[in-house]
């Protein structure tokens, strides 16, 4: 292990220096790079338990799209204006207003006639914005002819090392090939007609074989017609919806803990069409929203297939036992016996008024089961879903208020007689330009359900909860943000066995230490209570105090060459006052070389935490549209690299990740077990791009 941070600290020294070499550079704005890792980030605590390889393409689609490229001021939807430029509603709110009452904006420093601008917030947009037209009205019929897009994408992963599960006498082994394989076709012709289809295979699978004679285990597909007159969206096939705070339906990519103020509050989707290239929460049916500037109306029905097992209830009748969330994994014999063996349906609307200052909405909906759904048979599961159906309603609003924004969202549910409630109520206060802070209120009763809910919480089932968020700009240079989350369950929860609660906060400084670079400092703390083994037979519950250090320097050397240093440490206090730590350090590498259409990344990492508990999370850099947070736990070293080269109309990326293990000698266990200490992976990504644009004509 030694050899390693030595090789890492020589790295370092190499590699982390802040160069001088772009100070002709204007303004002290983070680069693109910068501002996609600070949104991944905002992400990354929030999906850090999700399968490390999540396909989120079509929600971060538009985000990424909006990061590569300016975006336009006179054209900005609240989605990228909050998320990617971390505004404020009160701001967005103002920018809309005033380019309503004086016309569009003709440069970008007319916005510090804006009010809740100031020059420090102009400059710091200044990479990332201009001022262009804002589009003309689309003439559907015409533009599908004339103005469309295609995208074919074309996707491969697989681990190297032969896993267990692959052997020929292997119990219960996998069926299929090691290969990962996925494809999405996209067209879109302007911005009122979309369509995508797409398809899955996961490592274990077979392909066009017995169990899978389709060929892809999963296939996913939409049609979208939108902005045709008072029809704003229909979707046939796969989509997602969002309203209000998602306490009844939501995505799960907003309003995330230590985000900033500005990131509390949920940006309600409406309709999202999808085509996933994995089994994802995603509804698949039909879905319209009517409407106009004022009134809107969305009405939708789906039907979903659950993996479980079907068992016999005490009265003797069929019920299903098992998971509502999906793993998508068809990989055994075990695991084809459970597929697809319970269908639901769903069905529901929302409706809302909109005016300048306030919106106020209404949604509900109805999911019934075509068998019992079987309740759990530990205590803490007392009160979770069982039967065939529940019934969720809740209302929204937003309002501006001055400089404060108020927002929330309550509702109930009802599951075989049993009522339940849910409550999210928060506020966003904009003091001034420099200043902001956020209140959130939540409340779940242990009764209340909401199988497609996402709201703000810090658990699941009953829970009572405050969380307060600042940010401030303490000059030109530097940044804070402040965080408070303080919540209690009144109910047991999984391996925790008496009531329980917990308290998180945290802190982050962002310094711009030089016109191409900047520094971050991070610090988090979250008190939780465990179950922890007092003995062989017997366990206790305790508290955990956890704390997490991060350092983080990016820096442009050139216009070609981009590094960024980060170093984590996190320290576990157990309640018997025994210390448990964590450490990760790595140092990443982006190569730009424009004049080819090359692109390259690397990490080395080099990382040692005494316990699975004491992992820590990073994100990764991916093939593009996928969205990777790695767990580092245990001894030993990583790196990557990923290699991207674009040419006219397709680009091309190609991924290679190890993993080396000083602590053990056998990686994983059951099926995906691996003999010996490393685990590596390679990736290969095509994507293809067709565009037809009408011809110019010569008058």
């Amino acid at each position: 292990m030694q050899k390693h941070i030595t090789t890492f600290c020589f790295m370092i020294l190499l590699f982390a220096r802040p160069s001088p070499m772009v100070a002709q550079q204007d303004s002290l704005s983070p680069p693109a790079d910068i501002v996609t890792d600070q949104l991944f980030e905002s992400m990354e605590d929030q999906l850090s338990e999700i399968e490390e390889d999540a396909d989120l393409s079509d929600e971060l689609e538009v985000l990424l799209d909006a990061v590569g490229q300016r975006i336009n001021l006179n054209d900005l939807s609240p989605e990228v204006g909050y998320t990617i430029l971390h505004l404020t509603d009160y701001q967005y709110y103002q920018l809309q207003l005033y380019i309503e009452v004086y016309g569009e904006l003709s440069t970008i420093y007319e916005l510090a006639a804006v009010e809740g601008f100031d020059r420090a917030l102009v400059e710091r947009l200044s990479s990332l914005v201009e001022v262009r037209p804002k589009k003309k009205p689309s003439r559907p019929v015409r533009e599908f002819f004339t103005r469309s897009r295609s995208t074919l994408l074309l996707r491969y992963r697989q681990v190297v090392e032969r896993q267990a599960g692959y052997a020929d006498d292997a119990t219960n082994g996998y069926v299929g090939s090691p290969m990962r394989l996925a494809f999405k076709y996209s067209f879109q012709s302007g911005d009122c007609f979309a369509m995508a289809l797409s398809g899955e295979k996961d490592a274990g699978e077979e392909f066009f074989r017995r169990s899978m004679r389709q060929g892809f285990d999963h296939y996913a597909f939409f049609v979208n017609i939108k902005n045709v007159g008072v029809l704003k969206s229909c979707v046939i096939g796969d989509y997602m919806l969002g309203f209000g705070q998602g306490l009844t339906l939501g995505a799960r990519t907003m309003g995330v803990k230590g985000g900033g103020a500005a990131q509390v509050r949920r940006f309600p989707s409406m309709i999202r069409a999808t085509a996933p290239m994995n089994e994802s929460t995603n509804l698949r049916g039909a879905a319209v929203t009517v409407g106009n500037a004022q009134f809107s109306g969305t009405l939708f029905y789906s039907h979903r297939f659950f993996d479980g097992r079907l068992t016999t209830d005490s009265a003797g009748g069929t019920c299903f036992e098992g998971s509502l969330n999906n793993t998508g994994y068809h990989r055994t014999a075990g695991e084809l016996a459970k597929r697809n063996v319970l269908r639901n349906r769903q069905y529901g609307g929302h409706f809302q008024w909109k005016r300048r200052i306030f919106e106020v909405g209404v949604t509900g909906m109805n999911t019934q089961f075509v068998l019992p759904v079987a309740a759990g048979t530990a205590l803490y599961q007392r009160y979770g879903f069982a039967g065939k159906s529940v019934a969720n309603f809740s209302t929204d609003y937003k309002v501006i208020l001055r400089r404060a924004v108020l927002f929330g969202e309550a509702g109930g549910s009802v599951n075989g007689g049993r009522w339940g409630w849910g409550m999210v109520q928060g506020g966003i206060f904009d003091f001034d330009p420099r200043s902001k802070m956020a209140l959130l209120v939540r409340y779940y009763s242990r009764n209340f359900l909401s199988l497609n809910g996402s709201s703000f919480a810090a658990g699941s089932g009953e829970e009572l909860g405050v969380y307060l968020a600042a940010d401030f700009v303490l000059g030109q240079r530097t940044t804070l943000s402040l965080h408070a989350d303080i919540y209690r369950f009144p109910w047991l929860r999984f391996q925790v066995a008496q009531l329980s609660g917990g308290f998180d906060m945290g802190a982050k400084a962002d310094v711009s230490v030089s016109k191409n670079a900047t520094l971050s400092l991070k610090y988090q703390y979250a008190k939780k209570e465990q179950n922890q083994p007092v003995s062989d037979y017997y366990a206790a519950t305790g508290n955990s105090d956890i704390h997490r250090f991060r350092l983080t320097l990016n820096s442009g050397v050139s216009t070609w060459l981009k590094l960024k240093t980060e170093v984590d440490y996190l320290l576990n206090v157990l309640s018997d006052k025994t210390l448990r730590q964590g450490f990760l350090v790595f140092q990443d590498v982006g190569v730009e070389v424009e004049r080819w259409n090359l692109g390259m990344k690397l990490r080395f990492a080099v990382f040692d935490t005494d316990s699975y508990a004491e992992r820590l999370y990073a994100y990764e850099n991916d093939l593009l549209y996928t969205f990777t947070v790695n767990g580092y736990y245990g001894k030993g070293i990583r790196y990557y690299f990923v290699v991207d080269y674009g040419y006219a109309f397709f680009s091309v990326q190609f991924r290679w990740s190890q993993t080396v293990y000083d602590d053990r000698r056998v990686i994983s266990s059951g099926a995906a077990e691996i003999q010996g200490n490393t685990k590596s992976e390679v990736a290969l990504q095509a994507i293809f791009h067709l565009q037809n644009k009408p011809k110019k004509t010569t008058l």
